[in-house]
């Protein structure tokens, strides 16, 4: 594993931008790893956009407000052309899928999610976007706010995350083009609603509050990973309306999940999952945890700290912090969950890293020359990066990834590309009409062995040296088979 203090942002930003296409989409192989999904489960095959992916747009706008780049200026704008123009007929995002792949064609979440990166780039952007992309950004957002209101009325998706995520996205868009008096009634009322349906206090302490993720079942509460959409909205209520509630009821959310947060066999922090009640009794779910699913919350933790510093809440962040680079591959991507054993837990997805890259970028100290030097480091993709699992391996090389099964085993053996939207099963070994095109072939990769000691590369088929390797698996690596 990875013994830096510090994680290495640049590397992260550079392996998230192997991913983005020059129409602006960003691929990637998602995967809902505490629920064990895949778009591999479901079928598809899609590793294709997602909206879940959309919060890189004010990541990199958040870049540029540190320093002056012409490629990544281009970037944004093709991202944010893409973005607000891939629509479905009735109004709705496309490729708002995420782990269910192209199969899933509604959902409030993923609507959202793209509304709050729109109105956050604008946030950020607003010195070196055009009027051009202005325009498509407000006309976007003001398009899916119709379809999703629509479609699913507040209220009636009961799903505490979802319509607070709703909420977010119209503040932003109200920070950004204004509102009439009966908009911002309407947003303040639908918070106040939110509150005295979903949010409780005492868990773990009474200093914190709790977010139920339905409001129709009181036995389980929000996934930590979700607080940030619950935290967003509130800091921005109360940046808008001076209202000090809002910024109390953040507060305490962030309490709720940094006192939640549990630390794994490695002595590293981690986010908890969930709080699920028997009777009286609340008990904390732990695993399967993914480490990339933390960015969004504790970017909204940052940003709290940021308008009241809270020395427990700092540190709590330098603890993950410390977590990120302990679990980062060298190519960028961390090995991210603990507790899932299955393809949805190796897979490094775009998605989910591109919440981590937000919150990166949006630390208040900035970031240093060996950021820029590694976000446009051309060698880095060169070699051959290995993430050691359980039950499977995440390899990638250039353009190529695969997610591969151990010596003598194959129930795995995908294989796809960056710069395509669909991955596929290995069959070159059969042969015939489903044998996959030559493009997919992944030459030279290396061959891992595992034992109940340890995992050995195999010899003679990649030079280990050359490898950019890391481990999650539950045994050590040990080098070499001979």
């Amino acid at each position: 594993m990875n013994h830096n203090r510090q994680p290495q942002a640049g590397r992260l930003a550079n392996w998230l931008l192997s991913w983005v296409q020059p129409n602006g989409a960003i691929l990637g192989f998602h995967n809902r790893s505490a629920g064990g999904a895949d778009s591999y489960r479901w079928t598809d095959f899609t590793s294709d956009h997602s909206t879940w992916a959309s919060p890189l747009l004010p990541s990199i706008a958040l870049l540029l407000l540190q320093r002056q780049d012409a490629k990544l200026e281009r970037m944004l704008l093709q991202l944010v052309r893409f973005q607000t123009s891939a629509f479905q007929e009735d109004g709705q995002y496309a490729h708002i899928g995420f782990q269910f792949g192209e199969n899933e064609t509604f959902s409030l979440i993923y609507n959202a999610m793209a509304n709050i990166s729109l109105g956050l780039t604008l946030e950020y952007g607003d010195r070196f976007l055009q009027d051009e992309e202005k325009a498509a950004i407000r006309e976007a957002m003001e398009k899916n706010f119709k379809a999703i209101d629509r479609i699913y009325p507040f209220g009636t998706k009961t799903i505490s995350n979802q319509e607070y995520a709703r909420v977010w996205a119209k503040l932003l868009y109200v920070r950004a083009f204004g509102g009439d008096d009966a908009m911002l009634e309407e947003l303040r009322g639908q918070l106040d609603n939110m509150a005295s349906h979903y949010l409780f206090s005492g868990l773990p302490d009474p200093d914190c509050l709790a977010s139920y993720r339905c409001d129709q079942d009181k036995s389980s509460t929000e996934a930590g990973e979700s607080y940030g959409l619950l935290i967003g909205p509130l800091l921005l209520a109360y940046r808008l309306f001076g209202d000090e509630n809002y910024l109390k009821q953040a507060g305490a959310l962030c309490r709720h999940v940094a006192r939640s947060s549990w630390q794994d066999r490695n002595g590293r922090q981690r986010m908890h999952r969930i709080w699920n009640r028997s009777g009286r009794k609340w008990t904390k779910i732990v695993e399967p945890r993914l480490i990339a699913g933390m960015g969004l919350t504790l970017f909204s933790i940052q940003e709290y700290i940021k308008l009241k510093p809270d020395s427990e809440l700092l540190a709590y962040l330098d603890d993950c912090d410390r977590t990120f680079a302990y679990y980062q591959n060298p190519r960028g991507y961390f090995g991210s969950p603990i507790g899932c054993y299955s393809e949805a837990g190796i897979a490094p997805s775009t998605a989910w890293h591109s919440h981590v890259l937000l919150y990166f970028a949006a630390k208040p100290t900035g970031l240093h020359d060996r950021f820029w030097q590694e976000l446009h480091d051309e060698c880095l993709g060169e070699s051959v990066s290995v993430l050691l699992g359980n039950s499977c391996i995440w390899m990638e090389c250039g353009q190529h990834w695969t997610i591969t099964d151990y010596f003598g085993w194959d129930p795995y053996q995908l294989v796809g590309r960056k710069d395509e939207g669909r991955s596929r099963r290995d069959m070159s070994c059969v042969g015939g009409e489903r044998a996959q095109p030559g493009q997919f072939g992944f030459k030279n990769r290396p061959i891992f062995m595992k034992t109940n000691e340890g995992i050995y590369c195999m010899p003679g088929h990649a030079e280990e040296s050359e490898l950019q390797l890391s481990s999650i698996a539950d045994v050590p690596y040990r080098g070499l088979w001979n």
